[in-house]
């Protein structure tokens, strides 16, 4: 069996990476890391970064050498038409290319999902992790990454990788140097910067909490498993009231935003939007599960949730600390 401190991880330059990457040194790990570039983003003792994408074979091989354990963490997210041929490269063929260096080797496979993968809940039925993969393609980031999964599946089920699947709710909280989507939207509430909002909302987890849920499913994952990780549903107008503002913006709904958006897509052309509007997102807010059941990562994988306040004001603290406000 390979050292057990020795981990390597996909995705490692963004938001999730970026906090797990440090986590992980943290604990003592030793960490190799994927990278596109020769910008790192920080260095350390105990981390090495692999010059490379999920196409080159060559640098994954590099990559998962003397690793116990491989956290695919990245992912290339498209909401409507644009960039369809790089998200299917990235979430499909970029997975298929890491499995496949990895078949055949004592090492365990972690891949970080999304809960977005499966059908759309029916008003407030149990949202947990047996509802059936999607398969329309009208959500293209989420049905790439549902081709992922079974991919991982298969992998597992037909050629014994020791593979497990962990899927994420949309994550929050501090270090988000882009900003993430997110993390935009809350910094643009606390600065009273967006013009509306709409009715919906989405369950949310923070950075750090999901952080250590998927270090302890290195050790504590079962074989073949999948576990929904999540952490609090929470609505857009009780999201504005949280960061502060003591007027939160007007509302717009769904259903009339759905119906503007062929207006609002000719707009756009001519007068570029600083929040891009689609018909996946609004649909994604509509539709998003409140009851959730994340009972089996919080029973295998002690995974737990701090209160979401504490996330948000940490966000906007490490926002103003970091000078991105």
């Amino acid at each position: 069996m390979k050292n057990s401190k020795f981990i390597a991880v996909t995705g490692g330059t963004g938001h999730l990476g970026i906090n797990l990457i440090k986590k992980l040194l943290s604990q003592n790990f030793n960490v190799t890391a994927l990278i596109r570039h020769t910008s790192y983003p920080f260095i350390h003792e105990n981390l090495t970064w692999i010059e490379g994408d999920l196409d080159n074979i060559k640098a994954l091989e590099k990559l998962i050498d003397g690793c116990h354990a491989i956290i695919h963490s990245a992912s290339a997210i498209s909401l409507g038409e644009k960039d369809q041929d790089l998200v299917y490269q990235v979430n499909v063929i970029g997975t298929q290319n890491l499995l496949k260096v990895c078949l055949n080797k004592p090492i365990r496979f972690l891949y970080i999902s999304s809960s977005t993968v499966v059908d759309d809940p029916i008003k407030d039925e149990v949202f947990n992790e047996d509802r059936p993969h999607r398969v329309d393609k009208s959500f293209y980031y989420a049905w790439t990454k549902a081709v992922a999964e079974q991919q991982v599946l298969e992998s597992e089920s037909n050629q014994n990788l020791d593979a497990s699947i962990l899927r994420s709710t949309a994550i929050i909280g501090p270090q988000d140097f882009a900003p993430s989507p997110f993390g935009r939207t809350i910094l643009d509430l606390h600065l009273g910067n967006l013009p509306f909002i709409t009715d919906g909302g989405y369950n949310l987890i923070d950075v750090r909490d999901l952080v250590t849920t998927i270090i302890s499913s290195i050790s504590r994952a079962k074989k073949g498993s999948i576990y929904l990780v999540g952490g609090e549903y929470m609505s857009l107008k009780n999201l504005a009231k949280m960061t502060g503002k003591s007027k939160v913006p007007n509302s717009i709904s769904i259903d009339l935003l759905v119906v503007l958006l062929p207006i609002i897509r000719v707009y756009d052309k001519f007068f570029p939007l600083k929040w891009p509007i689609s018909k996946e997102s609004l649909i994604t807010l509509k539709t998003a599960p409140k009851n959730m059941d994340c009972s089996k990562a919080i029973t295998e994988l002690g995974h737990k949730n701090r209160p979401l306040q504490e996330t948000v004001n940490d966000l906007i603290q490490w926002f103003n600390k970091n000078e991105i406000l």
